[in-house]
């Protein structure tokens, strides 16, 4: 077991103005479980004044570690430098803006010390946002859903805490294109959640624009399903019998009507029909192919085993 109980990864860019609030709020909460913790800070490239005030206040705070990009690489990926240096046996992610609030890490713990292996903080409501942001955030999940098959819930939040061995799972996870509700999901283990107020920011601005929002919607489908290529095969399979059957309807017209077409006509319609219709028979080939390619180029673990009662009990023979 590892010497540290708990550790909190909470991933930083440009928060000078409240990353010092968010520490000592956050360390107070700590304090009270009386448990080894750490607090690992990940500053992800930041042109203010964030990593000397944060070494500041680390000066006089041990507990506090900090981990330095050298260029922005984006929240996702700065979440997954935590996971990877994380030592706690539970581990927690958070916002480091007190948009999630210390104050729900105690019940976060309890939570999955009931047997969970995972436990995020559902979002009560999103009165706070607009209705343009509301109304995508719902389309992203509802169509995430159908494309992946995960079970991604609309008010899921990146603040969770989870075990050590959820931790080592993502650890096996390579691939550049992160979001992090979709790989939870992708991992598994059991999971639920708590419902969480979120607040507003302590300081500063939002780093998340819409522009920066879209890019990771599209990661996460792409990323996570060949159903699209599917889709569009499927598609394309009904495009190129629908342009088959135009073809001989022509054909017929011209055989047997006594409607006569411009000259050459029924030639360039057949002809071109009949090669659209291989054109998109080609595509839902190459579709199929490529979704399989997309699939395999990830190269990620067929499945996590959460209890090997097999090899326990071997193990307990031998010995």
């Amino acid at each position: 077991m590892s010497k540290t109980f708990l550790s909190i990864i909470a991933p930083t860019y440009n928060e000078a103005e409240g990353i010092t609030a968010f520490l000592e709020q956050t360390q107070q909460v700590l304090e009270t479980l009386n448990k080894p913790y750490e607090i690992l800070v990940i500053d992800d490239g930041s042109t203010d004044m964030t990593v000397n005030t944060i070494k500041s206040y680390m000066k006089s705070h041990e507990n506090i570690r900090l981990i330095v990009f050298s260029r922005n690489y984006g929240h996702e990926i700065a979440l997954t430098a935590g996971l990877e240096y994380a030592q706690g046996e539970y581990v927690v992610q958070m916002d480091s803006d007190l948009q999630h609030p210390p104050e729900y890490i105690p019940e976060l713990l309890n939570k999955i010390q009931q047997g969970y292996d995972v436990v995020y903080a559902a979002r009560e409501s999103r009165a706070e946002e607009s209705w343009l942001k509301r109304t995508t955030a719902k389309l992203f999940y509802a169509i995430a859903r159908q494309m992946t098959g995960f079970s991604v819930p609309d008010n899921a939040t990146n603040f969770r805490i989870m075990s050590q061995q959820v931790v080592r799972s993502f650890r096996e996870l390579k691939e550049n294109n992160r979001h992090m509700l979709m790989l939870f999901a992708y991992i598994g283990f059991k999971t639920t959640s708590i419902p969480v107020q979120i607040q507003e920011r302590a300081a500063g601005k939002t780093k998340y624009n819409y522009r920066k929002l879209i890019n990771l919607a599209i990661d996460s489908i792409v990323s996570f399903s060949h159903r699209p290529l599917r889709y569009m095969s499927i598609l394309s399979v009904l495009v190129s019998v629908v342009l088959a059957f135009y073809a001989g309807f022509v054909l017929l017209q011209k055989l047997f009507s006594h409607q006569q077409l411009a000259e050459g006509m029924a030639s360039i319609i057949c002809i071109t029909s009949g090669l659209f219709a291989i054109l998109f028979l080609f595509l839902a080939v190459i579709s199929e192919y490529i979704g399989r390619i997309l699939i395999e180029s990830k190269n990620r673990p067929l499945y996590y085993i959460r209890e090997d009662s097999y090899h326990n009990q071997h193990k307990n023979n031998y010995d």
